[in-house]
């Protein structure tokens, strides 16, 4: 599989308010799938024995904040619920594509007095994901 540069990512927060994109300044995301375990070892076991139970997933943003970055801010507060659309390898047709009901957890500002300000926004993942392709 090629190699492809981050910058042509594509993340979309929908609610039913509007649709807001955040991939335009962003520094990073990273979307990072888990999965609870169960431990079910038992009796004279050597080694430690799991299940696999309920999945889970968390998405971060990082990203420049504008001056009119406001909409981006408000879009979301912590609490906050709808869907993320990231496509990793951009919007071409074919590409991948997660669909992750999420909620807000809210967004942070670092603001430093010699350097840009950035905003990063974390999502829990709020039910089942799905993949695809664009």
């Amino acid at each position: 599989m090629p190699a492809y540069v981050g910058s042509i990512a594509v993340l979309q927060w929908v609610q039913a308010a509007a649709t807001t994109t955040y991939n335009t300044d962003f520094r990073s995301i990273t979307y990072a799938p888990s999965v609870a375990l169960v431990d079910e070892t038992a009796g004279a076991d050597a080694n430690k024995l799991y299940l696999a139970a309920q999945k889970d997933g968390k998405l971060d943003f990082k990203g420049v904040y504008q001056s009119t970055g406001t909409t981006n801010w408000f879009a979301a507060n912590e609490g906050n619920v709808g869907t993320l659309l990231f496509s990793p390898e951009g919007t071409a047709a074919g590409k991948q594509k997660f669909t992750i009901p999420a909620i807000s957890m809210g967004g942070n500002l670092n603001v430093p007095y010699d350097g840009v300000v950035e905003l990063s926004i974390s999502w829990q993942q709020n039910g089942a994901r799905t993949e695809g392709t664009n």
